[in-house]
């Protein structure tokens, strides 16, 4: 099966590079990455590779701004990344779809299944991070938000990738996506893998995620020694077998 990268232009007017993997199969995978992430990243690849031995569709994409895609990575926000990702889905969404959001990824699923809440039948969360914007916008003083905003943008400390610079635009949209403040209407079954001694996204962020979903059928695997990456072979096991449960 080919793995080409092929394109198509978003209503944004970005052209943007997704790969797909499809095998004839009723059931469709969707990964979402993360922030500044690619779709041929640790986790995207080797959901690739198992994805092609276990024959189930597979899609994945770059964001604007991302990887092969075009566009302005400092135009992008929440709100037309999740945009994208939901022109993808509806572009490739079989009998049976499930989503797998990775950091911010996981925020952009959420989005996405709110608004297709007949169409998806799981969610698997890694390191999920609904509303990241807000909390790192709420760190900064009164005087360093008027210097963001004045600048346009701000570097943001990262424990375990160093620091990374993050627009005023791209925060600023962050409150037009809250989703933590009330309950979360999405029903579909949803897993979570969060790692306890993940630096970037707090496990609190996931345990939150939980309480709010309004979902029968949710469960969170906290991954004693896992980080925010969780790209590890053994955190790939975990990920791969919670697919098994929805397939």
């Amino acid at each position: 099966m080919s793995d080409t990268s092929q394109y198509f232009k978003s209503s944004y007017g970005d052209k943007l590079a997704y790969k797909v993997s499809n095998v004839n199969s009723e059931v469709t995978l969707f990964f979402f990455g993360g922030y500044a992430s690619a779709m041929t990243g640790t986790k995207a690849t080797s959901l690739y590779e198992w994805s092609q031995k276990q024959k189930i569709n597979l899609v994945r994409f770059d964001y604007s701004g991302h990887g092969e895609s075009g566009g302005n990575f400092k135009e992008g926000t929440v709100t037309k990344w999740s945009r994208e990702a939901e022109e993808i889905f509806h572009k490739f969404k079989t009998k049976k779809n499930i989503l797998i959001g990775s950091s911010m990824g996981g925020w952009i699923s959420l989005l996405v299944i709110k608004k297709n809440l007949n169409d998806i039948n799981g969610f698997i969360g890694i390191a999920s991070a609904p509303d990241f914007t807000i909390s790192e916008w709420l760190k900064l003083s009164t005087n360093e938000q008027k210097e963001f905003k004045k600048r346009g943008s701000i570097l943001f400390p990262d424990d375990d990738y160093g620091e990374y610079e993050v627009s005023y635009k791209f925060v600023n949209d962050g409150f037009n996506n809250v989703l933590l403040d009330k309950d979360i209407n999405i029903n579909c079954p949803i897993r979570l893998l969060h790692g306890r001694l993940d630096k970037v996204v707090p496990l609190s962020t996931s345990e939150k995620i939980i309480e709010k979903v309004l979902s029968s059928d949710k469960d969170l695997i906290i991954i004693e020694d896992g980080d925010h990456s969780l790209s590890r072979e053994q955190d790939l096991s975990i990920l791969f077998q919670q697919i098994e449960y929805f397939i």
